[in-house]
């Protein structure tokens, strides 16, 4: 069974500890789920099923869940964090060089404070991003077309080695990721490797992000309430709090850093592909402990030519079809010319 972390929740009137009840008779899970994925990762049969199911269950209550037995080691994380607080430190007019600057039409590098303004929103994100992709050679034909995401890397000068050990964690991360669409598939009570066709030549990307400490104003968010664009998300804290997930009855609920562990939340995709089995989760970032903020999520997109349709095993007579089929390249594209003003 998985674990739970301790967090401050309200629990709704219910006969268990761990969950309540919505209208729609669906549990509402009111805390984050702590699942060990070493028995899966070890392919013993058993241990595969049994994680398999326990991030079923995640994926059906909150959405979210912690992934611990990873396999990533320490070092690695620590570097990356490393190299995240090397190139946020660095001077505002080495971070802001044109060459280096994200925009709309290129949807890769630096992206300062206070430029990313969610649709009907009065006030940016209180959040400044670096953001890259797996390296892809110059004369790449999806880079020479220039309109299908896939775009050169650009990366700061003068930083040694940096640029080495971002794409190692992105390889490392993008290891785990796969390891997680095959048991996302057994979960759903198909073939292991029925999600990796999606991910050929995806548009996945790894964002460094650092959320300075911020006003207590109310409407001030690091990132302000919002569904993932995704299939799923895979966030790396550091060691200060900010997180948090909506539950289905309401509450707000806090995700805190637990050492060695990764926080994995389903996205729009996801759910689009199990009609709505698989949640995605409002979620936001709210730093106020008065101290910088810094963690590294990575966005497992499928292809550009990926389209999501609903599941099999996830429609039936009482379970008909919600969603349209989407294609994905065109709808990331959406979502870059919306992000940025």
């Amino acid at each position: 069974r998985p674990q739970f972390t301790a967090v401050r929740t309200k629990f709704r009137r219910t006969s268990s500890p761990r969950r309540s009840w919505a209208s729609s008779g669906r549990a509402v899970v009111e805390r984050v789920p702590q699942i060990d994925f070493a028995p899966f990762l070890s392919g013993e049969p058993n241990g595969k099923d049994r994680v398999a199911r326990d991030i079923g269950a995640a994926c059906e209550g909150i959405g979210f869940f912690y992934l611990t037995g990873h396999g990533i080691p320490v070092e690695m994380t620590d570097g990356i964090f490393s190299a995240a607080r090397q190139f946020f430190t660095l001077p505002v007019e080495r971070k802001t060089d044109p060459d280096l600057l994200i925009s709309r039409e290129h949807s890769r590098g630096y992206q300062p404070l206070g430029t990313r303004y969610y649709e009907k929103t009065s006030a940016p994100d209180l959040m400044e991003a670096f953001k890259y992709q797996r390296e892809l050679p110059a004369d790449d034909p999806d880079i020479l077309a220039g309109d299908r995401i896939q775009q050169a890397n650009k990366w700061p000068a003068n930083l040694p080695g940096w640029r080495e050990r971002l794409l190692a964690y992105f390889d490392a991360i993008d290891g785990v990721s796969a390891n997680l669409l095959r048991a996302f598939a057994l979960a759903l009570d198909l073939e292991e490797d029925y999600f990796l066709g999606f991910y050929l030549k995806p548009m996945t990307q790894v964002s460094l992000l650092h959320y300075p400490p911020q006003p207590p104003a109310p409407d001030a968010f690091g990132n302000r309430p919002h569904l993932d664009e995704t299939a799923f998300t895979i966030v790396l804290q550091e060691d200060v709090a900010g997180l948090e997930v909506k539950t289905a009855s309401g509450n707000w609920v806090g995700v805190p850093p637990i050492q060695g562990s990764f926080v994995v939340n389903i996205g729009d995709y996801m759910a689009r592909w199990t009609n709505d089995r698989f949640r995605s989760t409002m979620h936001r970032v709210v730093n106020r402990t008065g101290a910088k903020r810094y963690s590294i999520p990575y966005f497992a997109i499928p292809d550009f030519d990926a389209v999501i349709e609903c599941l099999p095993t996830c429609v039936g007579p009482e379970s008909p079809v919600k969603y349209e089929p989407l294609h994905v390249g065109r709808s990331i594209q959406r979502k870059f010319s919306s992000d940025y003003v």
